[in-house]
């Protein structure tokens, strides 16, 4: 059995040769917002987007229990999106790995929380919905992410599409203020969703990466470490400087294993 630190080396390297290896592609930032240095501040600190936070939180507890049990977007990380959702009131929101729908949820219930028309689309690779594919099922939860929907009346909000990522980001024509990538974390396939994902933006949308580790290291005690999303943004900014990214960092609130950091990030355009 090899050093958790030497299957990481090999994994790392493993991410960089197949990255190496696909041709460069098109980055058309121009429906990309532009960063701003406190873009965060005020959404992560306002007081009536903590109220509908405290009140959807609750309601989602209810029916799907102790959520950090089952996997999944981690609670501290699931707020900040809910948070992101409320403050920039995207009409569409277009997710990337849908597992067992706990991010798809809250993101639904967010959109609720800001109006009638707020709508998400969550692809998977596999039905999320068939007890004999879908995550649930396997980490023992009750209902699939529709059943769970259905509970929390917002099933009306979202779409689950079952097919590979980019077959749906390359063939779709609907426009999104919000990408969420958060399926295949190797390198070369974030490299390819986020240029597919950007024609797919509508004007000032954002791309939300999960998993992104700067500098390739470690954010929490366990000290494991998810490089593809670092190192397919690294490519990407070098080939294209208009584009850079913002980790989100420590957040108002926890995350896992005792601290405040997230690995979320926004793509932006940085005006260059």
């Amino acid at each position: 059995m090899l050093p958790r630190s030497a299957v990481r080396l090999l994994r790392n390297l493993r991410d960089r040769v197949r990255l190496s290896r696909i041709s460069r592609h098109t980055f058309d930032s121009a429906q990309l917002r532009l960063k701003s240095d406190h873009f965060l501040e005020p959404i992560f600190s306002d007081d009536t987007i903590e109220a509908k936070w405290t009140a959807d939180h609750g309601a989602i507890r209810s029916v799907f229990g102790e959520v950090d049990r089952f996997g999944g977007v981690n609670p501290g990380d699931r707020r900040a999106v809910y948070y992101l959702i409320c403050g920039l009131e995207p009409e569409k929101v277009l997710e990337v790995g849908t597992h067992i729908g706990a991010s798809t949820l809250y993101l639904a219930r967010a959109l609720k929380a800001g109006g009638d028309h707020g709508s998400i689309t969550t692809v998977d690779l596999f039905d999320v919905n068939d007890p004999a594919t879908g995550a649930w099922k396997q980490r023992g939860l009750e209902l699939s992410p529709q059943g769970y929907a259905d509970r929390l009346d917002c099933q009306d909000r979202i779409k689950f599409v079952a097919r590979p990522a980019l077959d749906f980001m390359i063939e779709t024509d609907e426009k999104f203020g919000l990408v969420f990538l958060d399926g295949d974390h190797s390198a070369q396939a974030v490299y390819r969703e986020v240029s597919a994902a950007l024609p797919l933006l509508a004007p000032g949308g954002l791309i939300l990466l999960h998993d992104y580790y700067p500098n390739g290291r470690p954010l929490f005690p366990d000290n494991g470490v998810i490089t593809g999303p670092y190192q397919a943004l690294r490519r990407i900014t070098a080939e294209n400087p208009e584009i850079s990214v913002l980790p989100l960092g420590d957040l108002p609130w926890p995350t896992k294993q005792g601290v405040h950091t997230t690995s979320l990030a926004l793509v932006f355009r940085s005006g260059i």
